[in-house]
């Protein structure tokens, strides 16, 4: 199954309430995430550092594309990369990790 991990920082300030808005995520958004394919979606922090881990039924670009065309996502997107400094490359894409190593 495939899966991606991507990484990004929260702006200063912004901790508490990052965390409550996932404690009320949009069920909308993740309906969205199921209906495109994620069957697993995890968020860790460390600090200001934040650490997304998810597995996927299909390719994970075919994933990530779909679910950035939802109409939901992109309201859910908006709202909260307010707290947050820009996950996006020049491209405008997730800044996917390369997963170098699982446990056989």
């Amino acid at each position: 199954m495939p899966r991606f991990c991507y990484t990004f920082e929260l702006l200063p300030g912004t901790l508490d309430r990052y965390e409550q808005e996932h404690l009320e995520i949009w069920p909308e958004v993740v309906e969205a995430m199921k209906r495109v394919g994620i069957t697993d979606y995890s968020l860790f922090r460390r600090d200001h550092a934040v650490i997304a881990f998810g597995e996927c039924v299909e390719s994970v670009f075919d994933t990530l594309r779909a679910l950035d065309d939802d109409p939901d996502n992109q309201r859910w997107s908006g709202h909260i990369r307010t707290l947050m400094h820009n996950p996006l490359d020049a491209d405008g894409q997730l800044k996917i990790s390369h997963e170098i190593w699982r446990m056989p």
